[in-house]
């Protein structure tokens, strides 16, 4: 379906490009326009990662591609945009705020394009964003852009570093926002505060005018540096911080209408995975060889741990390089794995992207944003097409305006007759509040419409072995008793609207399920 509606939207562009091509200066510039929407519509999603100083932006986006590409930190770092998008060929292109012609280097200065240098001071005032091309396989998905913090001038080694480059404070944030606007979906970064809190001052920010348009089928939050609820003896880091999620998601007003999801991970530890080698597994196996008691006293304190004398395996300088690179839990956690018969580099990256929770995070916005793709960035190249008559409009005479007309009406129609986009309409006004159903039907429309999962038996609630013939029966069922909900006088205006798109909803699947070759396969 993806690949018929990237189709369609291909041939819109084509045929909204035709009034454009003819005409002087003025014309050439609004084709200008619209080429460049259609080849954004065509390429990747973009994924914005937002955030304050400090939350582990940098280092969830390391984590998440597999590489330790991105420097981290909070005190030495410069606030540049940072694209990373796949390549068979890495390296860097630098942009410029003075418009000069984009500069090509190579992959490794991306660190000392990043990291406040006194050597390249000049260069960093002057850049407006990094384009980094890697060959991380996640990237083929997404194209990732690391924003600079929010509310950055707050942070006194944010403050540092401001003086270091002269920047404005404010034209940071100006600028995370706009990338963040411009961006088809995003990430919003919040850290622990303690064993029981979040950034408040963070969430008060997302949760103002200035994130209005953020919804719950666009955004999916992180709540990262759960390495640190790690208690020796207590639950699981993840399992505290899923708590902590759910009490943010449920106290903060407006987080629901705002946010899909937050999602507890231990990123420093995903981040330590990706570059994991048979040096740092040989210590590891040092490390596992002490009883298990000892081990989780000495990881109680860093002092402790990292002790010249604390009679532990390995020299002090490769305990303390541990420390920093996964934290007390991921050595625990990596040590134990070692003890239950891991035992190559491979075996051990993957166990720690699990319990880290990495790969769950992965694999949840490959589902949440993915599936939709093709939709969100068509809803987005719509919107800024339908903004071309303000942006643009400027000197147009009337057969430029006409042709411009001509050219949105195409896109706009195109819009109109995607079935798709109903359903996104459903979904922002079901997350806005603005329909009458109970939380019971509220979430079937959710799950009919695949915010669960693709998968038949996901759109259903049901397991995934449910046969063939029982999903057909629950979707008939259900059919049913949305098309009388529809056609009965009970409901008016968008919560009838949006049952008659619960009832398409259903035939869809209908037809899907009617497929041949699906009989005996399960959801």
């Amino acid at each position: 379906m993806a690949d018929d509606l990237e189709r369609r939207v291909a041939a819109a562009f084509a045929a909204a490009l035709t009034p454009l091509t003819d005409g002087g200066p003025r014309t050439a510039l609004l084709r200008q326009a619209l080429e460049a929407e259609r080849d954004r519509a065509a390429g990747l999603m973009r994924v914005a990662v937002v955030g304050r100083i400090s939350t582990g932006k940098s280092t969830l986006v390391n984590a998440l591609i597999g590489e330790e590409r991105v420097a981290t930190g909070s005190q030495e770092l410069t606030f540049n945009v940072n694209r990373l998008r796949h390549g068979d060929t890495p390296g860097l292109t630098i942009h410029y705020k003075d418009g000069r012609p984009p500069v090509t280097t190579s992959l490794d200065r991306l660190e000392s394009l990043t990291v406040r240098r006194e050597e390249y001071a000049g260069e960093l005032r002057g850049i407006s964003e990094i384009v980094a091309e890697i060959g991380a396989p996640y990237l083929k998905k997404f194209e990732l852009i690391d924003t600079p913090g929010l509310d950055s001038r707050f942070v006194e080694d944010s403050r540092n570093t401001f003086d270091f480059l002269g920047i404005d404070p404010d034209e940071l944030d100006r600028s995370t926002l706009r990338h963040a606007s411009a961006a088809d979906a995003l990430i919003l970064v919040l850290s622990i505060r303690g064993p029981s809190t979040v950034d408040a001052d963070l969430l008060a920010h997302f949760l103002g005018p200035r994130f209005a348009t953020s919804t719950p089928l666009t955004t999916l939050g992180v709540l990262t540096k759960c390495e640190h609820l790690w208690q020796p003896g207590g639950p699981h880091p993840l399992e505290r911080g899923r708590a902590l999620a759910g009490r943010t998601m449920s106290e903060a007003p407006g987080m629901k209408q705002r946010l899909y999801e937050l999602t507890p991970v231990c990123s420093l530890i995903g981040q330590a995975a990706g570059t994991l080698d048979d040096s740092t597994l040989a210590s590891f196996r040092a490390l596992a060889g002490v009883p298990g008691n000892t081990l989780v006293a000495a990881l109680s304190m860093a002092s402790m741990f990292c002790a010249e004398g604390s009679g532990l395996p390995l020299d002090a300088t490769e305990r303390r390089r541990l420390w920093t690179r996964f934290g007390a839990y991921g050595i625990h956690s990596a040590c134990e794995a070692v003890r239950d018969h891991v035992r190559t580099v491979p075996e051990l990256r993957a166990h720690l992207m699990r319990d880290s929770g990495m790969e769950a995070l992965r694999d949840r916005l490959a589902g949440h944003f993915g599936h939709r793709a093709a939709l969100l960035k068509l809803d987005s190249a719509a919107e800024r097409v339908r903004s071309m008559p303000a942006r643009l409009a400027a000197g147009l005479g009337p057969r430029e305006r006409s042709a411009l007309d001509e050219a949105i009406g195409v896109i706009e129609a195109l819009v109109v007759d995607e079935p798709g986009f109903a359903q996104l309409n459903t979904l922002r006004r079901l997350y806005a509040g603005a329909l009458g159903f109970s939380d019971a039907e509220a979430r079937e429309i959710r799950q009919c419409v695949g915010e669960f999962g693709r998968r038949p038996a996901d759109r259903l609630g049901l397991p995934a072995e449910t046969p063939v013939e029982e999903l057909r029966r629950q979707a008939r069922l259900r059919h049913t008793t949305w098309l009388v909900r529809w056609q009965g006088g009970a409901l008016s205006g968008a919560s009838r609207e949006a049952a008659r798109v619960v009832v398409r909803s259903y035939e869809y699947l209908l037809a899907e399920l009617d497929e041949p070759g699906r009989v005996d396969r399960p959801g």
